[in-house]
């Protein structure tokens, strides 16, 4: 069902997904397409409708003015100047309070994922609302350098990271310009776990259900983090640009400049998995009504010089 919503002086649209039968405020999932595609689109491409259905969640699509997320990397970067995206913080905000209001949403469960420029955009949402989604889920997408200085969310925040060795888009070890850099995969992980004051990792290899993808998965967690933060990294070795799907999609992307696909994982109910672990704390707001949603407060991602750093020099502690 498409659905539009007005914010400040844009006109917003979105799908919403809800499985047949549910009924009153629900968890929710909110996913954000990558750069160039359409809600529509990928909803088709991530496959995160199955897992929905089996349990219960609404799935929100939103649509990127100009099929692009305002996201924290520098504005350059983003190529801003030929792709202008619209006030995508006060957009997602606004969506949130419309879903708690029309009593769609559970407000102590709703969650954010992302793929690529939507990962991006995720990021940017945890770092400076963190208090109004339960967990955060990134595909395809690393952590802005300018993140080691400026990122520091409210809270600890549950966060995931599915990511591809072979990802000729947003590469894994990351990338430096004059414009601005990205963080390693790892490196990206690694910034969250310190800002969760988390302690050591532990890396495991996943069961290779399909041997004829050419991909395989390691999962690295992250232990002894503040409550209730918890870190995740999907390493998908020889994995492209592409969210991993057990299930039947109908991809929007010609895949064939994306790289592999895996089979093994599904980025959607991996996701899940962890959303199913996080509710914000009840009781923040009256009874029966959810915690108020609060109005856009300005960035903390300021414009700043980048520091030309090597991925990994001057992680963070845990914010104070």
């Amino acid at each position: 069902m498409e659905r539009t919503l007005s914010v400040g002086a844009e006109q917003r649209s979105y799908l919403l997904s809800r499985p047949a039968g549910v009924l009153g405020p629900q968890p929710t999932v909110i996913a954000l397409h990558g750069a160039g595609e359409s809600a529509e689109g990928f909803m088709g491409y991530v496959g995160l409708e199955p897992t929905a259905a089996q349990n219960r969640f609404v799935a929100v699509y939103p649509q990127g003015i100009g099929r692009v997320w305002n996201d924290g990397r520098p504005a350059a970067m983003r190529l801003k100047a030929v792709l202008t995206p619209g006030d995508d913080v006060a957009f997602l905000i606004a969506l949130t309070q419309q879903l708690v209001a029309e009593g769609i949403a559970d407000p102590n469960r709703i969650y954010l994922m992302g793929i690529s420029n939507g990962g991006f955009m995720v990021e940017r949402m945890a770092c400076e609302h963190a208090d109004l989604y339960a967990a955060f889920s990134v595909i395809m997408a690393t952590a802005p350098a300018n993140y080691r200085e400026q990122c520091r969310p409210s809270r600890p925040v549950p966060i995931m990271f599915i990511h591809g060795t072979a990802d000729p888009v947003i590469a894994w070890d990351g990338f430096w310009t004059p414009m601005g850099a990205t963080l390693s995969a790892p490196d990206s992980a690694e910034l969250y776990a310190s800002l969760n004051g988390c302690a050591s990792s532990e890396a495991e290899s996943l069961p290779d259900l399909d041997r004829i993808d050419g991909t395989s998965v390691t999962l690295r967690r992250w232990s002894g983090c503040a409550a209730p933060g918890e870190v995740a990294l999907y390493r998908v070795e020889r994995g492209g640009h592409q969210s991993p799907a057990r299930v039947k999609t109908s991809p929007e992307l010609a895949t064939v400049f994306l790289g592999l696909r895996n089979h093994d994982i599904d980025a959607g109910a991996e996701s899940w998995a962890l959303f199913a672990r996080h509710s914000l704390a009840p009781g923040a707001g009256p009874a029966g009504a959810g915690p108020a949603v609060p109005l856009p407060l300005p960035s903390p991602l300021k414009p700043a010089p980048m520091k030309q750093k090597s991925a990994g020099q001057g992680l963070p502690t845990a914010a104070r």
